[in-house]
């Protein structure tokens, strides 16, 4: 199968790696651009964990110059993927939820403590869930520090729109967020393509990643079982 992979350029080598092997073609078309923020400060003080939401927070903490001081911190990722990014990149304790923030609150609740001293949350500069919000009426004191800001695409390449139309088009994509999706339809929106790509099912790693999808006219749409990459790449052979 032909499929379009929307994920940032950080994270297509291994994905592509794993399609690859499942005998699928890659079309990389990324979505959302990462760009890292200026290194805000940070006090290490008390601090009794992190909180990773997704494997570019991880990255963008990588890149500080204060690494060190930080590498030893217990990490709480929200998935599989965020947390073999974290044990990577150099991370010593790295714990893992099932792949969204409401395991994430309750892996936060197991591990911690509310008042074992401030929680960092390692954040983008739009988040999905109010995981501060859940976390602080459970008595937690969390910071969040934004480290990145992911850019969207406003126009799909040349070459993506003649890959999502040509005579052997694409013949599915691959979306592992609500932002990526809207992204997508805006970029199909601007090459004119809404109500012309009903040769094509969107994969999505969770029901909000769908909603958007709605009214672009596609074959169909399929949503993870659990929002896991793994999940997500057992619809392509079920």
């Amino acid at each position: 199968m032909r499929l379009l992979v929307t994920r940032p350029q950080e994270d297509v080598a291994a994905l592509s790696e794993k399609l690859l092997a499942g005998e699928h073609e890659v079309v990389s078309a990324p979505l959302l651009s990462i760009q890292l923020c200026r290194q805000v400060p940070m006090d290490r003080t008390r601090v009794q964990g992190l909180l990773a939401t997704s494997a570019n927070g991880v990255r963008a903490m990588a890149h500080r110059d204060d690494f060190d001081a930080w590498r030893n911190v217990p990490l709480l990722a929200v998935g599989l993927s965020t947390a073999r990014e974290a044990q990577a990149l150099g991370f010593e304790t790295v714990f893992t939820a099932g792949g969204d923030v409401v395991s994430l609150e309750q892996l936060v609740i197991e591990k911690c403590e509310p008042d074992g001293g401030p929680l960092v949350h390692l954040a983008g500069s739009v988040v999905a869930g109010d995981l501060k919000g859940r976390l602080e009426e459970h008595g937690f004191w969390v910071e969040r520090v934004v480290l990145y800001e992911a850019v969207p695409a406003h126009a799909f390449p040349e070459n993506i729109i003649e890959n999502l139309t040509s005579a052997t088009p694409v013949e599915g994509v691959l979306l592992f967020s609500r932002r990526t999706a809207e992204t997508f339809v805006g970029c199909c929106e601007a090459a004119g393509l809404a109500g012309k790509l009903s040769h094509i099912t969107a994969y999505c790693l969770a029901a909000s990643a769908a909603q958007p999808l709605e009214g672009l006219g596609l074959k169909e749409m399929r949503v993870a079982s659990r929002p896991s990459e793994d999940a997500l790449l057992s619809l392509l052979i079920s």
